[in-house]
């Protein structure tokens, strides 16, 4: 419902100005929020089935052709996550991103909700226009981590699995190396 009547080229300064706003502090404020808030065995987080593994994603919007012309919003923020930081593969590392990647996600959900406060001072076909445009413009990275993390998990999952046999084969060592040691 509109509540302020601007002239139309006050009306597209606001929107942009607004949107500028909306997506700076949105950003900077999820950014702020402790890693250990997201927690990727969340239900919201969890790959449903009907998602393939991600595949649905490949399938429906060609994700493989586009993800790596997409920019990090991180790059805006310091101290913020970037794909870059994961320097080895480790499984800590792994887990840090996946809890990322839920931020993300996180993050982008958020940034979809200001687009019904343009219906506040935009005509109610401007105000969709904005609601498109704040749906389509999460979509792509919310697609992009929904896609990705699948994958990611798995690669978590192989990581924890050789750790865990480096563990085995450690703990069924040491013990050996005890007890040659004891006889000198």
């Amino acid at each position: 419902m509109r509540i302020l009547f601007l002239s139309d080229i006050a009306t597209v300064i606001l929107d942009i100005v607004a949107w500028i706003i909306f997506h700076l502090s949105i950003g900077y404020s999820c950014s702020k929020i402790s890693i250990e808030r997201f927690n990727p065995e969340k239900w919201w987080y969890q790959t449903k089935p009907w998602e393939k593994g991600g595949e649905i994603y490949q399938q429906l919007f060609r994700v493989k052709n586009w993800k790596k012309l997409i920019p990090s919003g991180a790059a805006l923020y310091r101290n913020a996550y970037e794909i870059k930081h994961l320097t080895n593969l480790s499984v800590e590392n792994v887990r840090i991103w996946l809890k990322e990647s839920c931020r993300s996600e996180f993050c982008h959900y958020a940034m979809i909700i200001p687009g019904f406060f343009f219906f506040l001072w935009n005509s109610v076909e401007a105000g969709r226009w904005m609601l498109v445009y704040a749906i389509l413009n999460n979509l792509v990275p919310i697609v992009m981590q929904r896609y990705n993390r699948p994958r990611v998990r798995k690669v978590l999952a192989q990581l924890e699995r050789k750790s865990k046999q480096k563990r085995e084969s450690v703990i069924s060592y040491e013990p050996q190396t005890a007890f040659l040691n004891s006889y000198k």
